[in-house]
């Protein structure tokens, strides 16, 4: 509670300091305990994660950020990755290549949040010669990626949920990787029978999951809204999906259970035609007490945990500062979200 109340003490100076500004300046908060630093400038969040240590907090601002690779366990927790007055998210944008991963070392225990990563994010990965290292439990949540992810070797405890993936995600030696509640327009490339991926409740776009003919994957509670060809690759297990009729060819060795299938994508969602991502879609069905996941919720991101482009940072409902003497008395009402 401590750490949180700091938080939104920080949170609301800054926002303070961005009213009165103007211009709009980047903001990185950094936690370390009871300690709070604050970097300015589109080089925040590059003199934020050298300043970090394990188990230090980073809060970005919205506006553009220099990346710095992440060799650190810290959570980031952006504004947001698409701006939308009704939800009060904003964007929270790292303009470039992002590394994860320490070089020599098994990294941990890190934890990214409400981020616009406008450029390749490479998991397991140092530097820009591909040197590869263990990474281990990894999180990314509510974060678009219009580039794609390029796994490491020897990742392990990957979760990926709520995020929007315009292109690929690339191979590695994956162990224990969830990727559910996501919106995929890319393909899985490269994944074999060693690995363990489990895709669960997701929206797929692109029929390419044929990198080593995609074996090794699971498919619960998926949508598939692809223009056509193999939906799985070898060796492949689907359950209560969700796809087109059209697309009704099968690779050897793929097991299917329960799978749905209707004629257009035009009769699947309630908020929409198509499967193209906006910033107030929930990806409502139009039949969801059909199409039923193994879960007993709706197949695609509206069931299993929902769809949400909300990180989890506080909101500052009210703002009030008054100057008594030499102090700075703030008043706010905030709420997590």
């Amino acid at each position: 509670m401590k750490k949180f109340l700091l938080s939104l003490l920080v949170l609301c100076c800054a926002l303070a300091g961005k009213a009165q500004a103007t211009t709009d300046v980047p903001k990185a908060v950094l936690q370390h305990g009871d300690q709070v630093s604050v970097f300015q400038g589109s080089g925040a969040f590059y003199y934020a994660m050298a300043a970090a240590v394990d188990g230090d907090v980073i809060t970005l601002s919205d506006g553009n950020f220099t990346p710095a690779q992440i060799n650190k366990s810290v959570s980031i927790y952006g504004a947001g990755y698409v701006k939308n007055a009704e939800t009060g998210t904003a964007q929270s944008c790292l303009n470039g290549n992002v590394f994860i991963g320490v070089q020599g070392d098994t990294l941990c225990n890190v934890h990214l949040e409400g981020l616009y990563i406008n450029g390749i994010l490479y998991a397991g990965y140092v530097d820009n010669n591909s040197t590869k290292v263990p990474l281990k439990n990894l999180t990314v949540e509510k974060c678009r990626m219009p580039n794609y992810i390029q796994m490491g070797s020897y990742n392990e405890n990957l979760t990926l949920k709520q995020c929007v993936l315009n292109s690929n995600l690339f191979r590695g030696l994956s162990k224990n990787t969830l990727i559910t509640n996501c919106l995929l327009y890319g393909a899985i490339n490269g994944f074999t029978e060693e690995f363990e991926i489990l895709i669960d409740h997701t929206l797929c776009t692109s029929y390419n999951w044929s990198g080593n003919n995609g074996q090794g994957i699971t498919w619960t509670n998926c949508i598939f809204t692809g223009s056509g060809g193999y939906i799985a690759g070898w060796y492949s297990i689907m359950k209560n999906c969700l796809k087109l009729s059209r697309d009704a060819n099968t690779n050897t060795g793929t097991v299917y259970e329960n799978i749905y299938t209707v004629g257009a994508v035009s009769e699947i969602f309630a908020d929409g035609e198509n499967a193209n991502f906006s910033a107030n879609r929930t990806w409502e069905l139009k039949n969801p007490d059909v199409w039923v996941g193994t879960d007993g919720t709706p197949v695609g991101p509206s069931g299993g945990m929902g769809w949400s482009t909300v990180p989890r940072t506080p909101v500052i409902k009210s703002l009030e500062l008054n100057v008594e003497g030499s102090q700075l008395r703030i008043n706010y009402e905030a709420e997590a979200r």
